[in-house]
Formats: C-alpha cells, sequence, structure tokens
C-alpha cells in the first residue's frame, strides 16, 4: 500500500473532528449553545442511557472494536514506518530449464535514469526497483524545469523509458510508480 494519499486523507478527516469536537466542547461550556447546555452533566444524555441499559453485550462489543481499530492502527504504522525493500536482483521471466536469468536493479535503475535525464524539460531522475525479485515494482522519481511541458514530457516518459525498461525485463504487466515534481528552475537546454 502506498500511503501518502491515504495518510493525508485519514488524518485530515481526524484532525477536523478532533477539531470540531474541540469546538463543540468549548461551546458547550460557554454561554453560546444556552445556559441549559453548561449546566449539564456528561452522562444524561439518550447514549449513555442506551450503554447503561445494553451494558452486558455493549462493552464487550465495543472491545473488540477496539481490538480490531488498534490492530489496524499498528498495520497502517508498520507500513508508513517501514519503507519497502529494495529489490537488489530481478528475475527476467522466461524458459527456465537451463537455469534463471537475473537482472541487477541497480543496472535497470542506471539506465532508465540515463535515458530519462536526456529529455528536455527534466532537470533530473532517480529510480529504484522495490518489492521482491520475482515481483519487482519500478519507481520513477523526475526532477521537471517550470517551463517543461508536462502532458508532452509525461507522454514521452511513458512510451519510451518506461517502455524500454519493461521491455527489457520481458514484463508488458510491470507495474511502474511514476513521480513527476516541478521545480523553480526554467530550462537552460536547447533542443
Amino acid at each position: 500500500m502506498h500511503a501518502d494519499r491515504t495518510n493525508r486523507v485519514i488524518l485530515g478527516l481526524l484532525g477536523l473532528l478532533l477539531l470540531a469536537a474541540g469546538t463543540a466542547g468549548i461551546l458547550a461550556g460557554t454561554d453560546v449553545l444556552g445556559a441549559t447546555v453548561d449546566h449539564q452533566h456528561l452522562t444524561a444524555n439518550p447514549v449513555a442511557e442506551f450503554i447503561g441499559t445494553n451494558s452486558v453485550w455493549f462493552w464487550p462489543v465495543a472491545a473488540v472494536i477496539g481490538v480490531i481499530v488498534a490492530v489496524l492502527a499498528l498495520r497502517w504504522l508498520i507500513t508508513v514506518l517501514m519503507p519497502a525493500r529494495r529489490a537488489a536482483t530481478i528475475v527476467v521471466p522466461g524458459d527456465r530449464s537451463a537455469g534463471s536469468t537475473t537482472l541487477e536493479s541497480r543496472a535497470l535503475s542506471d539506465a532508465l535514469t540515463a535515458e530519462v535525464e536526456t529529455y528536455r524539460g527534466v532537470r533530473s531522475a532517480r529510480a529504484w526497483v522495490d518489492g521482491n525479485p520475482s515481483d519487482p515494482r519500478l519507481n520513477l522519481a523526475v526532477g521537471i524545469d517550470e517551463d517543461a511541458d508536462l502532458v508532452v514530457l509525461r507522454h514521452r516518459i511513458e512510451t519510451e523509458g518506461l517502455t524500454h525498461a519493461r521491455q527489457a525485463l520481458d514484463r508488458p504487466d510491470l507495474p511502474i510508480r511514476l513521480e513527476m515534481n516541478v521545480t523553480g528552475h526554467q530550462s537552460s537546454r536547447v533542443g
């Protein structure tokens, strides 16, 4: 799981929820919501009465839900803190009767980086392979000049550089993560 976008959404929603709860608590403690609200007990409400009436089954269910949430939170934390393992070699598919063919992932990364850095509008490129050797994933981060044509450049990267990488591995379905970052520089290259 690539967690960047998911993390931002979940943490943003959690932040908004906590902001709303804190604001409601502050407003309830003042006269903004009326004089009756700020003198009520926290447990004097229908939810607390329901929990009190159904406490025989409610608390075990709440405990199970709490354990599930804790396990999901732990999985999320491990995913965020443990980076994907980089693959040192890649197993090239094909006939294995005479043995298997492997490719150093660094060779693929260096070749792809060298090719993409020659494209007009590219300031820098960095490629790496993660996953396991028989099921790799290629990652490419490209720094782009601010005046580059993003649509044309992305099309060229996908149809040339990434296609060459897939062909080299004989994996037309190789998963690739492309990240394009616009830098604050204008291109100094001509051509």
